[in-house]
């Protein structure tokens, strides 16, 4: 399925093109990735495995000296995907221009459709599972009854006053049979 800038892909990946230091990821990009979560890729092998019925999205950050190579490279091996390039040489004009991205929720450089419901958000790892739906609604917690006591009573019944109160000594000799 060919993807459009104005609509979310299944896949959204974030290049960073191969001759940028950290810093244009950590400090450029940084609004950028809090705000649309994109997976980050340092090359293309492992985004051309997926198969060719999910829309993929690769964003590449580049200056002018790499864009060519890193866009004749995905068009070769991602074919179905769109590659949507921020070409900037200098660091600060990047960083710019990715926060603003973020600034207007254009992860693509161009506003979104709305959808008519949010996708639930993708957990990459086993863990805590986010929903949108609201919890049901809990019980009160059950009442414990102290240790040690053993009753025959529901919960709710007021403790029996019979029962002459007192310290509770060790039983003498071992719990387990045989000598000590």
């Amino acid at each position: 399925m060919q993807p459009t800038p104005d609509q979310l892909p299944d896949y959204h990946f974030l290049l960073v093109a191969p001759n940028l230091g950290a810093e244009w990821l950590f400090d450029a990009a940084r609004a950028y990735w809090e705000r649309f979560r994109p997976l980050v890729v340092s090359n293309l092998d492992l985004i051309q495995l997926l198969p060719p019925e999910n829309s993929i999205i690769v964003t590449a950050i580049a200056r002018r000296d790499t864009v060519a190579d890193l866009g004749v490279r995905a068009a070769q091996v991602l074919p179905h995907a769109l590659f949507d390039p921020v070409v900037y040489d200098l660091f600060d004009d990047m960083k710019n221009a990715l926060i603003t991205r973020a600034t207007l929720n254009q992860p693509f450089g161009v506003p979104l459709i709305p959808t008519p419901t949010a996708p639930e958000p993708i957990t990459p790892t086993p863990g805590a599972i986010i929903s949108n739906a609201t919890p049901p609604p809990t019980a009160a917690p059950p009442t414990r009854q102290p240790a040690g006591f053993i009753t025959a009573t529901p919960p709710d019944a007021p403790p029996p006053t019979d029962t002459p109160s007192g310290p509770v000594y060790p039983t003498p000799g071992p719990i387990v049979g045989g000598s000590s």
